[in-house]
């Protein structure tokens, strides 16, 4: 199972069940046949910015983060200042930028709209972003146009 595979299920899970303790993420997932360990699950959460607070139980759980704007805000700021040109062409969006940002820039359009990404391929000043759809490339290439 693919790493963003794995995170969108602990997502669901943590949206489903109450867990508070890593391990009880890592036996919830091995439940569904996905083989993790802790050090794995730790990564996992950490990237998910995932919150752990009191519930109404006064037990300790995992919560997802409240939105994702801070990261949405960076993208938009980072392209707004190194945008070049986008292209597309079916499910496939082309992006060109200035030096030295494409990697940055390729991680957070992966967080920022993962659940249209096939991938993204990424080097210093150009970004190769497949998506799922045809009219999710349209949709990407009108915010992006928005972003500049």
């Amino acid at each position: 199972m693919r790493k963003s595979e794995r995170q969108k299920l602990i997502k669901q899970i943590i949206l489903e069940e109450s867990v508070g303790k890593q391990e009880e993420l890592v036996i919830l997932l091995k439940e569904r046949g996905i083989p993790v360990t802790q050090a794995t699950v730790s990564r996992d959460i950490k990237e998910l910015n995932l919150i752990k607070q009191v519930d109404e139980h006064g037990e300790f759980r995992y919560y997802l983060p409240k939105n994702d704007t801070s990261e949405k805000r960076r993208l938009e700021k980072m392209i707004e200042t190194s945008f070049i040109k986008v292209e597309i062409m079916d499910n496939l969006v082309n992006l060109q930028l200035e030096p030295g940002v494409g990697v940055i820039i390729g991680k957070l359009v992966e967080f920022v709209y993962e659940d249209s990404l096939f991938a993204v391929v990424a080097n210093d000043d150009k970004l190769l972003i497949i998506t799922r759809t045809n009219e999710q490339a349209r949709m990407l290439e009108r915010e992006i146009l928005s972003m500049t």
